[in-house]
């Protein structure tokens, strides 16, 4: 070691800055010198000079008794923690809400013959709490009525019929202000009198086959069915009649007066007094031949 680097006074007062500073900051020599940025080694040679390697010994003893301490009571805190989350029942006398749940659980202790051991480990409580509660309630000169606690839908109903009592005494009652239940449907059966009456007023006149459905709660379909059932189907289409005109000559001329033939187009004249049209330029006897072969054909 070089005695003549230590005897420096400026360097001296600069590191009995930083070890006072280390003594009072409570972490060991690694993270305050790292915190500060400085080499440890160094940090320790100018420690041994200034203090003495005794006093740095007792120092570091100390430091790891100090965090072995600490380190002791975070897990104790931990245990405490954990203890308190296992037993969490609150026993504020007070509470009007406490005091009716400790009220039924002590009634129904007692109703089943526990213990207050067994009870409590069957119902996940605090058999000390369990037993605080019962001494209480027994000195108490005020009696507790649970019952009065609960929620409206869990309170038991009297009623006179057992069929109004099991209906409405339910945890799942409905409320006056829930919304009505949906409507079940019910399949309807109707007879062949009533089916071919509604198929026949469908047919009648300037009323349609769906209004009638509405009308009577079916489908429309059901009711096309009930048609074709009972033959009541859809009008067959209308067949044109020929008419004999006795003036037939007169009533042709009339025709082809109104019936102008379209531009580009030529009327041409057949035997029979009939006319077609043809475009302009074609030939009226090949016209009048093409058109008996095409109805000697038909």
């Amino acid at each position: 070691m070089n005695l003549r680097h230590f005897e420096n006074a400026a360097r001296q007062s600069w590191w009995l800055v930083h070890i006072e500073a280390w003594r009072q900051s409570g972490l060991d020599r690694t993270n305050y010198c790292r915190q500060h940025g400085l080499w440890k080694c160094t940090f320790d040679r100018w420690l041994k000079y200034l203090a003495g390697k005794e006093a740095a010994r007792k120092h570091a003893e100390y430091q790891a008794e100090l965090r072995r301490q600490k380190k002791l009571e975070a897990q104790e805190k931990r245990r405490l923690k954990r203890v308190r989350l296992r037993f969490s029942v609150n026993t504020n006398m007070r509470h009007r809400g406490l005091q009716a749940f400790w009220a039924m659980h002590v009634e129904a202790m007692n109703w089943s013959g526990m213990g207050f051991r067994e009870y409590a480990a069957a119902l996940n409580l605090s058999p000390t709490s369990l037993r605080k509660w019962r001494d209480w309630l027994e000195d108490s000169e005020e009696e507790i009525d649970w019952r009065a606690h609960l929620h409206p839908s869990a309170r038991p109903v009297v009623r006179s019929s057992a069929k109004d009592a099991a209906s409405e005494n339910r945890l799942t009652a409905a409320r006056k202000d829930d919304p009505p239940p949906p409507k079940q449907s019910v399949r309807r059966i109707f007879s062949d009198e009533q089916k071919r009456a509604i198929a026949l007023e469908s047919d009648k006149p300037g009323i349609s086959v769906s209004a009638v459905a509405r009308k009577h709660g079916i489908v429309t379909g059901m009711l096309f069915r009930w048609r074709v059932e009972f033959g009541v189907a859809q009008k067959k289409r209308a067949h044109l009649a020929p008419v004999a005109n006795a003036d037939e000559p007169a009533s042709i001329a009339v025709l082809h007066d109104l019936l102008q033939p379209p531009d580009g187009m030529t009327a041409v004249e057949l035997a029979d007094g009939r006319r077609v049209f043809a475009t302009e330029g074609s030939d009226p006897d090949a016209v009048r031949a093409h058109v008996e072969a095409q109805e000697a054909d038909t």
